[in-house]
């Protein structure tokens, strides 16, 4: 697991760490995560006044193009701690996410998303949305594109 987070951590300045507040309530914020090889952790400081709690967490990294193509994600899930100097995550998982792993993780993305939207839609027992396809041809029409 450290192998996979040294690899892919230092392609990303930032990343989003979810823990929970003083209320046990989910709350994110962006951190500037900065590996260390020695203790196999991962550090960042917080801005004053934060009040994430130590305990369960996790760190999303993630980037895209601006037309969202070229996506590259993984999610490190951990243990939270405060020190006297910062804050550090203690890596218990990596989930690789699109971009990791080849061509083979775009396919485990289209896969595991239609199986994942097939099964939310049956468990809240809703149908399968109809896509107006020609709305949306029309919509990528050149002299619309410009506009």
């Amino acid at each position: 697991m450290w192998t996979e987070i040294s690899r892919y951590l230092p392609e990303f300045a930032s990343a989003v760490l979810t823990a929970f507040d003083d209320r046990s309530t989910p709350y994110s914020l962006r951190v500037q995560p900065v590996l260390d090889a020695g203790g196999q952790v991962i550090r960042f400081a917080l801005p004053a006044g934060q009040i994430v709690q130590s305990g369960k967490a996790c760190l999303l990294c993630h980037r895209h193009d601006q037309n969202l193509w070229n996506l590259k994600s993984f999610v490190v899930q951990g243990t939270l701690e405060r020190t006297e100097t910062n804050w550090l995550l203690r890596p218990s998982r990596f989930i690789p996410g699109v971009g990791i792993g080849g061509m083979s993780s775009y396919l485990r993305f289209v896969l595991d998303g239609r199986k994942n939207t097939a099964h939310y839609l049956q468990k809240h027992g809703m149908p399968r949305p109809t896509i107006d396809w020609d709305q949306i041809i029309d919509m990528m029409a050149p002299e619309k594109r410009a506009a």
